[in-house]
């Protein structure tokens, strides 16, 4: 079983009660820390790699994640910060929106000296987000363990999970992504967040996509909604389709995707490098296949590390 180190943010996401948004409630959260949870429960060994308070929802998201039996070996305890929460609002169709609450908080504070703590050649697959790419002192660290990762041959997973609110200067936003695609070997974003990238660097998806194959990763995966997934290599393009679900909360849905192609693609890698097999279609199609009914499992419930699958879970 390949190890996946997933770094990031774990936060506080307050989840509305009911449609009124009259009173909400608190449930541990953040992308790196959801995919480092979805891992975990499908079976697989995973670590958290992050800033997270001493204060009381330090403690929860902590015992949360080991609940979850994610190793926190490589959680840093941040003294005298904050845990950032998120104010999540949900339409009709399960779909959110966000209010972050993040100046200054735990997350923020993870340093380079505690990424050289890490033990990079026990660990397989190094997965982040962008989120750690918004300011520049953690668009600095983000490259710092990007290049730990490259110089021990862990594969590197990216999911672009654009939050612009987030971003210290939004100017900053296509560069640093592209940098960071560019050293990275899978790539993972919504169909919107392509066309936002494309627009932004004057071409169309098809241009935009082959770009991003031309200057480094290995595999492009993009989710959209309940249209067909697209995986993309040099050597093909596959469209995959959805289950069809009820959709409660999107909530960790694109969290749970990858997460779970991650774990696919470890159980499937064992004769093969973990990197090879992102080059093999029928390796691909069984990972994508097997991430979606992931995503479409966790749509159908509220919350993120609760609504998560374990491989006996599936309900369709």
């Amino acid at each position: 079983m390949l190890t996946l180190l997933s770094y990031g943010e774990a936060l506080i996401d307050f989840l509305p009660a009911d449609n009124a948004l009259n009173s909400y409630y608190p449930m541990a959260g953040g992308a790196p820390a959801n995919v480092a949870v979805a891992y975990a429960k499908l079976g697989g060994n995973s670590y958290f790699a992050g800033g997270i308070s001493e204060d009381n929802f330090g403690d929860f998201l902590l015992g949360q994640l080991e609940h979850e039996k994610v190793n926190t070996k490589y959680v840093e305890r941040i003294a005298n910060a904050n845990t950032a929460v998120v104010l999540v609002s949900l339409d009709d169709n399960g779909e959110r929106s966000f209010n972050f609450y993040r100046h200054q908080s735990a997350d923020t504070k993870y340093q380079a000296t505690d990424i050289d703590n890490i033990d990079w050649q026990s660990i397989d697959i190094f997965h982040y987000c962008s989120n750690t790419l918004t300011s520049e002192r953690m668009f600095d660290n983000t490259v710092y363990a990007i290049n730990k990762a490259s110089a021990n041959h862990t594969l590197i997973s990216f999911d672009v999970n654009l939050r612009l609110q987030l971003w210290d200067n939004v100017a900053q936003l296509v560069t640093r992504v592209t940098q960071a695609i560019r050293h990275s070997d899978l790539i993972k974003l919504s169909r919107e967040e392509a066309e936002y990238l494309a627009g932004a660097m004057n071409m169309d998806y098809a241009q935009f996509t082959a770009h991003l194959l031309a200057i480094g990763p290995k595999l492009l995966l993009v989710s959209n909604g309940e249209g067909d997934v697209h995986a993309i290599s040099r050597t093909f393009l596959l469209l995959l389709p959805v289950p069809r679900v009820t959709v409660v909360d999107t909530t960790a849905a694109g969290d749970s995707f990858i997460g779970g192609f991650l774990f696919s693609l470890s159980q499937q890698s064992q004769a093969l490098s973990v990197g090879t097999a992102l080059t093999n279609e029928q390796i691909i199609t069984e990972a994508v296949m097997f991430a979606v009914k992931c995503g479409a499992h966790t749509c159908q419930q509220k919350g993120a590390f609760a609504a998560l699958p374990d491989n006996n879970m599936f309900t369709f």
